[in-house]
């Protein structure tokens, strides 16, 4: 069931309990029906999965959307866990639109900024 939330034009369809198959509800026919169906209702859908190396969710939704935002968690996600979660929705042709770093650690932000800047200059 569509709840709407707090905020003006968004609202919610909270996942319930999880059940004992996630996987194979996300792939059946009743799924692909409802995000068919969500696509008309609304201009923009977003799906928030389980963490992509922790089960295959991720990678069975992505087929169904239209691009993946891979969400990696500053200090904690090593790099060598970002790059196989990125290869494993590669392998299933997700189209991956970009990264977005969480979680920063603001005392040293501003020198990964001038990094970036510098970079760009030279």
């Amino acid at each position: 069931m569509v709840k709407s939330s707090d905020v003006p034009r968004l609202d919610l369809l909270t996942s319930g309990p999880i059940p004992p198959n996630p996987s194979e509800i996300l792939a059946s026919k009743r799924m692909n029906a409802l995000l068919e169906q969500l696509s008309q209702e609304y201009d923009t859908v977003l799906i928030d999965s389980p963490p992509a190396l922790a089960v295959t969710d991720a990678q069975i939704i992505s087929t169904r959307c239209d691009g993946v935002l891979l969400v990696v968690d500053s200090g904690k996600v090593k790099r060598e866990a970002a790059m196989k979660a990125k290869a494993n929705l590669e392998h299933v042709q997700a189209r991956i639109l970009g990264v977005v770093l969480n979680n920063i650690d603001r005392r040293h932000g501003e020198a990964y900024y001038y990094y970036y800047y510098r970079q760009e200059e030279e």
